[in-house]
């Protein structure tokens, strides 16, 4: 509903284009919330992304599927279902959704998202052996992808509402460590390392965006990386015996080749096709759907490393396209952000420009063997369908957000 908000934020620039104005009679000021279009260079953006995306899944999954399941299309298939109630979710938000609704619900939504990655734990469905999914009516699901939404909904919420504390140590930054800290100690508890790594460094975001002092920001900046470099120095033995999984990810990070043989496990076989799927793609690639490296070579091809057959198939000329796609993403989430109506809508949709971006950044990082292997999904590309949906309803939270300004006239 249009409506007039009288709002302590500073006005934002008026959109292009303004469907209906209420204004507020009384008062010399008036303020007057604008209902327009969603942001359309990001809308496309979004549905190119989608497209290639559901390309790449059936390209890179076929030789997979005929093999394990006898159906050449049985990824890509249930991709486009989940593409299907995905862009109709992201449509009815964009439409609909009042992000004042958001805002009320923040902290229960947290709270319950909270309880869910604890119970996951203990009732959980196993899969590659960790226990991070719950399976309904057939449907796999992970609690830890809502729970990097309401992360950044639940900090948005509290930064905003106490904006005139936020500079204080004691009522800005320690309030904010506390929210923040249960998400990434129950993904821990998972032993989900990719996740964890996406919280922290979500949390990191936005308490960087909060506006709290720089010394403070330093402080906590510091104590981290003591406590990393500590860790690294001389927790070895303490990783080696207690997190195995992430001490030997660090193993074969150094030199996956060496891990790709039979005694050693095979832990580097992943790594290792990746690299060569990458390095034979050449400028133009080999053609769409000409992978080699899918057919047996690269293990699940349309899972995290689904950006490694992407560079064989379409070289460097796809890659740059798709990241040229990605970068104008995240200045268009910038763009919204920056002329959103208030503050709270501010930090929602930098947190989850932000979250994409850290995904896609981590992925090429594993992909390429920059970084260890995290099991990092590559947004709009790796095959998953709720994590998907709640992809595209956080798109269209950022398409409402960009509806919605003010202005003001004397």
């Amino acid at each position: 509903m249009n409506e007039v908000v009288n709002t302590p934020e500073t006005p934002r620039e008026q959109p292009k284009t303004a469907k209906r104005v209420r204004t507020n009679p009384a008062g010399k000021n008036r303020i007057y919330r604008i209902i327009g279009e969603v942001d359309r260079p990001l809308l496309i953006v979004v549905f190119a992304l989608v497209c290639i995306g559901s390309i790449m899944i059936f390209s890179a999954s076929y030789a997979y599927g005929e093999q394990f399941f006898h159906d050449s299309y049985y990824f890509a298939r249930r991709q486009l279902e989940w593409v299907a109630i995905g862009l109709v979710a992201m449509a009815l938000t964009a439409r609909f959704m009042d992000y004042r609704i958001l805002k009320r619900f923040a902290y229960i939504g947290y709270t319950v998202t909270l309880v869910l990655n604890l119970l996951v734990r203990f009732a959980g469905t196993v899969k590659n052996g960790a226990r991070r999914w719950f399976v309904i009516f057939g449907v796999e699901f992970q609690p830890s992808e809502l729970l990097k939404f309401f992360l950044v909904l639940a900090l948005a919420t509290y930064i905003s509402n106490h904006a005139a504390d936020i500079r204080s140590f004691r009522k800005g930054v320690v309030p904010m460590l506390l929210i923040s800290l249960p998400a990434p100690a129950l993904t821990i508890l998972q032993n989900h390392m990719s996740a964890t790594i996406i919280l922290i460094l979500l949390m990191a975001v936005m308490i960087l965006l909060s506006g709290t002092k720089g010394k403070y920001l330093g402080i906590v900046g510091g104590a981290v990386a003591v406590a990393g470099t500590a860790a690294l120095t001389f927790g070895q033995s303490f990783i080696e015996k207690y997190v195995p999984q992430v001490f030997k990810r660090l193993e074969v990070w150094r030199d996956p080749f060496s891990y790709m043989t039979y005694d050693t496990g095979g832990k580097g076989w992943q790594p290792a096709q990746s690299l060569y799927a990458i390095s034979s793609g050449g400028f133009w690639g080999l053609g769409l759907g000409q992978s080699n490296q899918k057919h047996g070579y690269l293990p699940e091809p349309h899972n995290d490393y689904i950006f490694a057959i992407l560079a064989e198939e379409l070289g460097f000329f796809g890659v740059v396209s798709v990241l040229v796609l990605f970068a104008v993403f995240a200045y268009r989430g910038y763009h919204i952000s920056k002329n959103a109506p208030n503050r709270f809508c501010a930090l929602l949709s930098m947190g989850i420009t932000a979250q994409v971006v850290i995904q896609v950044l981590l992925n090429l990082g594993v992909v390429t063997n920059l970084l260890p292997s995290t099991g990092i999904g590559l947004p709009f590309f790796s095959y998953g369908g709720t994590s998907l949906l709640i992809l595209l309803f956080e798109m269209g939270i950022l398409l409402s957000v960009s509806r919605y300004s003010f202005i003001e006239q004397e």
